[in-house]
């Protein structure tokens, strides 16, 4: 696990999607561009033994470890115990997963509440609790963390600090820790300051700018957030696993100078704040 800022990963599939740059290409253009490591989504549930002996050596070959792999989780707080149980196990897939590549977090999306108003949003909170419940004990075995991401929709799970918050100390389970998405408050107003009220228990940062309006992944510079607050309450947290997040574009064909350009333009801000506070 990072936790010098310096470090910096790249959310590559996302960064590259929909570009002449795919697989273990993207990846190689992610290490030039300037990345230390990346974040990849792979499916657990199809990764055969062959599979997965392929992709440990495309990921050796393009010279950027793993350091978080993801997984959408949108099905443990369904009332059903046969889609529940399945979601919890293929949860449990993807953090062996990690694990087999050597990836020290999984970062996990808990999707919205599909059945509001129709059951109780308090059962369906505690189903999550209970699963990730569940989940951290599986992670803490093949020494994994778990990391939780808030979502900038009414409707998600978790969509902001406060929610995380909460989640996180109904969980209690010290492999079940936070993810920051910069952008992602933003759209929700969360002020970064708030970002202190999880230190110690970041264990992973989605950065990027934001339009302060919908959902969007933009390198610094090109929204409106103030980057260098968020910069300074990470640092103050003690945040790890710093990952640039941008894309998917709008022109593809020009990704790879505009991941280059977010890489160059985060590292300067964590530069800028470090050399301010000495």
């Amino acid at each position: 696990m990072t936790s010098d800022s310096s470090s910096l990963g790249i959310i590559v599939d996302q960064a590259f999607m929909g570009s002449s740059l795919i697989g273990p290409e993207s990846w190689r253009a992610a290490a030039q561009a300037g990345a230390d490591w990346m974040a990849i989504t792979e499916e657990a549930m199809t990764m055969t033994p062959e599979l997965l002996k392929q992709l440990r050596t495309d990921v050796e070959s393009a010279g950027l470890p793993v350091v978080m792999a993801q997984c959408h989780a949108f099905g443990l707080n369904d009332f059903r115990d046969v889609v529940r149980d399945f979601n919890i196990e293929r949860t449990e897939r993807h953090i062996d997963l990690a694990r087999d590549l050597g990836a020290p977090v999984l970062k996990i999306l808990l999707g919205e509440w599909v059945w509001r108003t129709m059951w109780p949003a308090s059962v369906q909170w505690q189903l999550v609790v209970d699963a990730l419940r569940r989940i951290g004990d599986h992670a803490a075995i093949r020494g994994v963390e778990v990391s939780i991401e808030l979502e900038p929709l009414d409707t998600s799970l978790v969509n902001d600090i406060a929610s995380l918050t909460r989640m996180l100390d109904a969980v209690n389970h010290g492999s079940v820790l936070a993810n920051i998405d910069t952008s992602h408050m933003v759209v929700r107003g969360v002020p970064a300051a708030e970002i202190g009220l999880l230190a110690g228990r970041v264990n992973s940062v989605d950065f990027s700018d934001s339009n302060g309006r919908y959902h969007e992944h933009l390198a610094p510079g090109d929204g409106v957030a103030d980057l260098g607050s968020f910069v300074s309450e990470l640092r103050t947290a003690q945040a790890r696993a710093i990952a640039v997040e941008v894309g998917p574009f709008n022109d593809p064909e020009n990704a790879y100078q505009r991941v280059e350009r977010a890489i160059v333009g985060t590292r300067a801000l964590f530069s800028d704040v470090v050399a301010s506070h000495g």
